[in-house]
């Protein structure tokens, strides 16, 4: 049998979303092990697993057609996860148990962004749907370490929800003012086209603010926002047709690497 052409995401910017919160939610509790390195050899093998999985599923729902993709699809897909559950099986072995729970969290987060992208292009609900899977890496990671699956791996969740989603909200709001084709934007169409943004910004910051004063986080752990929260204020006064998505996604990129260190400096979120 001809074994066909690997399917890989090309897309860095969800391979930040997977590993980030995966080195941060280890790097919180100050300690490593074979069982982290397992946990993140399976987590890699499952995400590899979504997109020959998302080909058969539109396949299936009649969003795209059989094809020859559809071998290496169904081929690719069997093999990811084969491989992600090889690699879990002995963390199950020693007993963590809830890591199967995290997983059906994972995989209901999957369906739920395949289907609200059904018959429409890509949109905000669905990418923070997929982004609230995608970070559960975070708590995995760091219950693999401390066999603790308590409130501050929830943060620590929630902390990396928060960042990535704004990635998201900010590149869609990129995305409507090229869609708009002008040249020059008014001050009221930036505000009508940023206005999401300047809003999940707003409440980024009062949701960090209140878990440090509920003793949930660190207040040190807004300074892993500032970057980001300085860039999507000043993106929006200055928004603009002209975008260069891939400089933009290595902007986002490193600005994710600032953040993983300044949240890990923050002991992950303990107050």
């Amino acid at each position: 049998m001809n074994i066909p052409k690997p399917i890989i995401p090309k897309e860095h910017g969800s391979w930040a979303v997977l590993l980030v919160p995966l080195v941060v939610g280890a790097n919180v509790s100050g300690v490593s092990s074979l069982s982290f390195v397992l946990l993140a050899l399976s987590v890699i093998a499952i995400f590899l697993a979504y997109l020959p999985l998302e080909v058969l599923l539109g396949i299936k729902f009649g969003k795209s057609r059989v094809s020859e993709e559809h071998h290496a699809a169904r081929f690719w897909s069997i093999a990811y996860l084969s491989a992600g559950l090889l690699f879990v099986f002995p963390l199950l072995l020693e007993g963590y148990w809830a890591l199967v729970a995290i997983a059906v969290l994972g995989a209901v987060s999957f369906l739920v962004s395949f289907f609200l992208g059904i018959g429409r292009s890509r949109n905000v609900g669905s990418d923070l749907v997929a982004v609230a899977g995608l970070t559960l890496t975070a708590p995995s990671a760091y219950y693999v370490i401390t066999r603790t699956l308590d409130g501050h791996a929830i943060t620590l969740w929630f902390l990396n929800f928060l960042f990535f989603g704004s990635g998201i909200v900010y590149v869609h709001m990129k995305m409507r003012a090229k869609a708009m084709g002008k040249s020059k934007l008014g001050w009221l169409e930036r505000i009508s086209i940023g206005k999401l943004n300047l809003i999940y910004h707003g409440v980024v910051v009062t949701a960090v603010f209140t878990l440090a004063s509920l003793h949930l986080t660190k207040f040190a752990a807004l300074f892993a926002f500032v970057p980001m929260i300085v860039h999507a204020v000043l993106g929006t006064v200055r928004l603009s047709q002209n975008v260069r998505f891939k400089t933009l996604g290595y902007l986002l990129l490193a600005q994710s690497i600032v953040f993983a260190i300044c949240l890990t400096l923050a002991a992950g979120g303990r107050g």
